[in-house]
């Protein structure tokens, strides 16, 4: 295995690299800085979006007669009402990426599309590493 370096690339291959990484930086730069300051209710948007999909799952849960979809509907309720608020942000996405795991895993448990279950996963975890957002009752440590 060879590995490179810039002094034994080859001369011909060299203003290759130079432009490519001089195009690089330029179009990583943001086409709208303006509304960088917007970067915190990203967040926000996240948790109120995932806080829509338990509640509309323990909707559909509430309405089959069984325990186990009940119980699973109470969680689901109780994971909606956290991330709603903003309280407590961080278990309860770590709770809904538990319960989106379910509706990955357990195809009577599902109430969403796998689509939609992976999406709230993804969010779920997201959450985890980023925190509430704004308006929240959670406080950045």
């Amino acid at each position: 295995m060879t590995v490179y370096s810039l002094q034994n690339i080859p001369h011909k291959l060299h203003p290759l690299l130079t432009v490519n990484c001089y195009l690089y930086t330029v179009l990583m730069l943001s086409v709208f800085p303006e509304i960088l300051f917007l970067s915190p209710l990203a967040a926000t948007l996240l948790r109120l979006a995932l806080a829509a999909v338990f509640a509309r799952a323990a909707w559909v849960h509430a309405q089959r007669g069984d325990t186990a979809s009940r119980t699973l509907a109470f969680a689901e309720v109780a994971v909606a009402l956290a991330l709603l608020l903003g309280a407590w942000t961080q278990p309860a996405a770590l709770a809904g990426a538990i319960i989106a795991a379910v509706w990955i895993f357990q195809r009577a448990a599902r109430a969403t599309p796998v689509s939609s279950a992976l999406l709230a996963l993804a969010i779920s975890l997201s959450l985890v590493l980023t925190g509430p957002g704004a308006f929240a009752f959670d406080l950045p440590l």
